[in-house]
């Protein structure tokens, strides 16, 4: 996609070795094969970066325990989370963690954890799509339930 979109790719730092083919993706094996094209790491994130979007301005936040260098992005003028694969929504529902699609829970519960310090009044997953559920939500996640 890269070549013909010409697009640029950012990526975690802890994310880029995989993303380049240097690393064995985290959730490959014999039983579940992963294959991506390697793709070149044009702008390395360490988190805290913030961009100018349509939508406003747009904060990195890393949100490691899916992958080592996973990232969801906050929109604060909007009070919307793009979370990712950090979370996921069940039947309309913030449901929280995936455990079987993420390999390191205590680190992924502490990333929602940091999640749950900003204002979010709505949240993007990428598996169940948009809900309307944020900081209060994100905190009982973090605290287990």
């Amino acid at each position: 996609m890269v070549d013909r979109t010409g697009a640029a790719v950012f990526a975690h730092e802890a994310e880029a070795p995989y993303l380049e083919g240097d690393e064995e993706l985290v959730k490959s094996s014999e039983e579940r094969p992963t294959a991506i094209e390697p793709a070149t790491v044009d702008v390395r994130l360490t988190g805290g970066e913030t961009f100018a979007t349509a939508a406003g301005p747009t904060e990195v936040v890393p949100t490691p325990g899916h992958g080592p260098g996973h990232v969801s992005a906050y929109f604060p003028g909007a009070e919307l989370l793009v979370s990712a694969d950090a979370l996921t929504v069940a039947d309309g529902e913030l449901a929280g963690l995936s455990p079987e699609m993420t390999p390191d829970l205590d680190t992924a519960l502490e990333s929602v954890a940091v999640l749950a310090d900003r204002d979010v009044a709505e949240t993007v997953c990428f598996h169940g799509g948009h809900v309307e559920a944020g900081t209060e939500r994100l905190e009982e996640i973090a605290g287990g339930e």
